[in-house]
């Protein structure tokens, strides 16, 4: 399987949306949790009967792609796994894209505001558990909340409970206790998703992942979005009702927490934000 930008027509991701991705975010550090991403695309792989390179192998070639063209930092680097050809012995494909981070300051400054999309999230899909390239149904729910105004969508699920955004996790807090959809309700397994959970336990913030209706996302103190690019987003508002964001809230200090296991991590930086 050798790292290519040519994607041939006969190849399953080009005629039926057959692969799957993951999106890293790439700092000065490098790319920011790529053990993470590696997992959630082999896991991705293996459901569809395709072959990723062992993990080492894959940073490998992710590093040989963004050492050799620097480009302003932060950046998005989207990495993609072709369904390839079975039938005509055409393997798998590894394919890089760099684009730049969607998320201004402000939008962090002030928060996002979201609309409630008309038609539901199916949980009992089988894509719903991967990070799959066939992705119109995302797209097409993104653009409907920006004719709304909106800068995200959130998707109830066929149930009626709440389930994540188009591109995002959802969390919301309420008396100091910090919840998010199960991934019961239909919602993906975002990396971002599952470090917020575990530094919220590690700080003793009582976490609760379930079925919640609409109103218990509506009746809640705060709200905010999560995924590897945006880090923690704060929401202002969905569709005409207002929440604040105070700076002495639950979600600053899961995100000063983010930060700070960042930092840790990968040495201090203060040129994205998280």
């Amino acid at each position: 399987m050798i790292p290519c930008e040519t994607l041939l027509a006969h190849d399953r991701l080009a005629l039926f949306g057959f692969g799957v991705f993951e999106t890293l975010l790439i700092t000065k550090q490098g790319p920011l949790f790529a053990d993470l991403h590696w997992q959630r695309m082999n896991k991705g792989a293996d459901f569809l009967g395709l072959k990723l390179p062992a993990k080492n192998e894959w940073l490998n070639r992710v590093q040989e792609f963004i050492e050799p063209a620097p480009s302003p930092l932060p950046f998005a680097l989207r990495v993609t796994l072709s369904g390839g050809a079975p039938l005509a012995d055409l393997p798998s494909k590894l394919l890089f894209q760099k684009r730049s981070i969607p998320y201004t300051p402000v939008q962090y400054a002030l928060g996002i505001r979201l609309h409630l999309l008309p038609f539901p999230r199916n949980e009992r899909s089988p894509l719903v558990s991967i990070k799959s390239t066939n992705y119109l149904e995302n797209i097409l729910a993104k653009d409907t909340a920006k004719l709304q105004g909106a800068e995200e969508g959130v998707w109830l699920n066929t149930q009626g409970y709440i389930a994540e955004g188009t591109m995002s996790n959802l969390f919301f807090i309420k008396d100091e206790a910090l919840f998010t959809p199960s991934l019961a309700s239909g919602c993906l397994a975002g990396t971002r998703r599952q470090l917020i959970l575990d530094l919220a336990r590690s700080l003793q913030i009582p976490t609760h992942e379930g079925l919640y209706p609409l109103s218990d996302l509506l009746l809640s103190d705060e709200i905010f979005m999560t995924n590897a690019l945006m880090g923690i987003m704060p929401v202002r508002q969905i569709d005409d009702i207002p929440f604040a964001i105070t700076s002495t809230s639950g979600m600053k200090v899961l995100k000063l927490a983010y930060q700070n296991l960042i930092e840790n991590a990968f040495g201090s930086s203060n040129d994205f934000q998280v």
